[in-house]
């Protein structure tokens, strides 16, 4: 075989590869090192305080007289939340879907922070979990104020990042999903961000109304 028609093999065989890859390349999705390390923080510290309440309900579990450290007063009051029914919704103590999705979120922000390119499914896997996390948190926000009557601050340091943590991964990936399929898509974090103001006013509105005006 010549040299050249060996070339033109060659050239007709690598493009398709390429395209391969390119095809592969673009049903990927990644982050700026910025927004990894912010998902990373705000996920160790929704595991760090998962991790104190599970701590305090073992302990009030086999010490019923333990008062724990954010039990203030009857209205901040870790103590009546922690033994409410509702800290154990599906029959096993909550923190243990704060310990394990949590510790996901971080290792998915580390991996951002590193370069890392998720595929879309993966994006989109961990979008469902926080949209879960969402109404988990809202369900039990209302439980607190209206059934239990009492505000566990660990558990309202879960619910200030739990927020964040979905709006900036529905952003994200609904912007690189378009990215990768050619169509014009956002800029900036204002919009997001005035929705998590406008998220937390309300629950600063609700619980302050109900315990404090």
């Amino acid at each position: 075989m010549s040299t050249a028609s060996a070339e033109a093999k060659q050239s007709s065989v690598e493009p398709a590869g390429a395209g391969v890859e390119s095809a592969a390349q673009s049903r990927t999705i990644g982050a700026s090192s910025a927004f990894g390390i912010l998902m990373a923080v705000l996920g160790a510290v929704g595991l760090f305080f998962s991790g104190l309440i599970m701590q305090d309900k073992v302990t009030l579990l086999s010490n019923p007289d333990y008062v724990p450290a954010c039990t203030v007063n009857a209205i901040v009051s870790c103590t009546d939340v922690m033994a409410s029914p509702q800290a154990s919704a599906f029959g096993f103590a909550n923190p243990y879907i704060g310990l394990v999705g949590f510790a996901l979120v971080t290792f998915f922000g580390v991996s951002l922070a590193a370069g890392v390119r998720f595929p879309e499914w993966m994006w989109a896997g961990e979008l469902l979990g926080l949209i879960f996390a969402v109404g988990f948190v809202h369900w039990l926000a209302y439980e607190a104020v209206f059934e239990i009557g009492a505000l566990c601050i660990y558990c309202m340091a879960v619910w200030t990042v739990t927020l964040p943590l979905f709006l900036m991964t529905l952003v994200r990936f609904t912007r690189g999903r378009a990215y990768n399929r050619g169509k014009a898509t956002g800029q900036g974090v204002a919009q997001p961000v005035i929705v998590l103001i406008a998220w937390y006013l309300g629950f600063v509105v609700i619980i302050g109304s109900h315990f404090f005006f």
